[in-house]
């Protein structure tokens, strides 16, 4: 997973430069990142534009951090597969912000992300529970290897609403 385009779309740390992007380009389209079918929903690739929001990044110095982000438009969208085949089909969310909290476990080896708010996250098929992408409303626990690359090690907790992004577009 390391050197793959970031998991994490919405409406947080990968979308930063797809918000800075749109807001610079005034109307413009949006940009649509493509996540390959592999390491998304398997049978299509996955589109997802972002527009509006903003992020502001938190460093602790024990490690810890925080991801505040403010809300969003994210359009999820079928791409059919290596450019054709799309069926059409979009899910729009309109976001009113989220929180990434990441928790340093003891020892360093990993992390415990917390999201709460609103969060689309993409599992990897190396990840625990991946590959698969998800909307979630709510709260998820995850432990994940850093808070950059995200690898997720195992899924801890969820409560709220989660929407499987895959399901809804094929």
């Amino acid at each position: 997973m390391l050197g793959k385009q970031s998991r994490w779309f919405a409406p947080l740390a990968a979308t930063a430069a797809m918000l800075l992007a749109a807001s610079s380009a005034g109307a413009a389209e949006p940009e649509i990142a493509i996540i390959p079918a592999a390491d998304s929903c398997v049978g299509f690739d996955l589109g997802l534009t972002a527009t509006g929001g903003g992020i502001k990044e938190i460093k602790f110095s024990n490690g810890n951090l925080y991801r505040v982000g403010t809300g969003v438009v994210l359009t999820w969208s079928n791409q059919g597969l290596n450019g054709s085949g799309s069926n059409g089909k979009t899910y729009t969310v309109k976001t009113s912000g989220s929180v990434a909290r990441y928790v340093k476990n003891p020892g360093g080896e990993s992390y415990t992300l917390t999201l709460t708010g609103h969060n689309g996250f993409v599992f990897f098929s190396g990840d625990a529970g991946g590959p698969g992408v998800f909307q979630y409303t709510g709260r998820v626990v995850l432990t994940v290897d850093n808070p950059v690359d995200n690898n997720v090690e195992s899924v801890d907790a969820s409560a709220g609403k989660a929407v499987d992004i895959c399901a809804r577009l094929r």
